[in-house]
């Protein structure tokens, strides 16, 4: 395995332990009322957990590319107009509007966070609903705990 995977190998596995010791304290910072979203997005990470123990234990770099994971670089089309973005995905205390660094918390981000290559969705965001179609995934192994 090269270099460059063996350290996205490590960054989601320090994923998988942050969500496995943290996911409580870290509920109780972006949620600390129990409402409909503390319970979704507790789901979303069980979810997400699940994945990564997966991948992990049959990982490959196609896997890694497959699925779109805190740390994925994400290029999106939207269905509407023809335009396209790309975004990374990543903790909520990362995000960064101005470089496109987007949080899994976010109404884009949570959208994005396990979906695959060319799945095809509505978001809504602020300014109304919108039909956006990923294009293509890549791990960049930036996600930071």
């Amino acid at each position: 395995m090269n270099l460059s995977l063996t350290g996205s190998r490590h960054q989601l596995i320090n994923q998988l332990v942050y969500f496995d010791e943290e996911l409580h304290q870290f509920l109780e910072l972006y949620f600390p009322s129990p409402t409909k979203s503390r319970i979704y997005t507790e789901e979303r990470l069980h979810e997400y957990s699940e994945a990564l123990t997966n991948l992990i234990s049959e990982f490959s770099e196609e896997l890694l590319h497959s699925k779109v994971l805190i740390g994925s670089k994400v290029q999106i089309r939207y269905l509407d107009d023809n335009e396209s973005d790309t975004y990374s995905i990543v903790f909520p205390s990362k995000t960064d509007p101005a470089s496109n660094r987007i949080s899994f918390l976010s109404p884009i981000g949570s959208h994005l966070l396990l979906g695959s290559r060319e799945q095809t969705f509505t978001i809504e965001t602020p300014s109304g609903e919108c039909c956006v179609k990923i294009e293509d995934i890549r791990f960049m192994n930036a996600g930071d705990v």
